[in-house]
């Protein structure tokens, strides 16, 4: 197949094209940068019910780039987060408050009062709170490129 110089000079035009959108997309940050600051527990408001609910505290990229979010929830007895599922982003559960059972694939185990669990990258998981009173736990969600 032979290609005319009008077709070389169309796709030197085209490569050229992608490589400043590349650039430019590089160069913005895709997640807003994290501030230093102090994120008052009594300035963020909960949205949910006494089964579920929960507050994010902050979504964003740290001085390198990183994408992290921070999240509390709090669950009724009884209460599962969510459907068992994975994703790409690691995340570290630490439990404030209660008695959870997390599910790691297809084991489970009980976590009490000042555990914490960790979910690694594409492991199927979830939590559920396995006690008589609400629990409650922070999620640190270690999110890196993915959007």
């Amino acid at each position: 197949m032979q290609h005319s110089r009008r077709d070389l000079a169309m796709l030197l035009a085209a490569l050229g094209a992608s490589k400043a959108w590349a650039q430019k997309a590089a160069a913005k940050p895709a997640f807003p940068k994290l501030p230093s600051k102090v994120y008052h527990s009594r300035q963020i408001p909960f949205e949910g019910d006494d089964k579920k609910k929960g507050r994010q505290f902050f979504d964003g990229a740290e001085h390198a780039g990183f994408h992290l979010e921070f999240h509390e929830t709090t669950l009724g007895p009884g209460t599962q987060t969510h459907d068992p599922h994975r994703h790409v982003h690691d995340e570290i559960v630490i439990l404030v408050e209660g008695t959870l059972e997390a599910l790691i694939e297809k084991r489970t185990e009980v976590a009490e009062t000042g555990s914490v669990i960790y979910f690694a990258s594409n492991q199927l998981h979830s939590v559920r709170n396995v006690g008589k009173t609400p629990c409650t736990y922070y999620v640190i969600e270690l999110r890196g490129a993915e959007a």
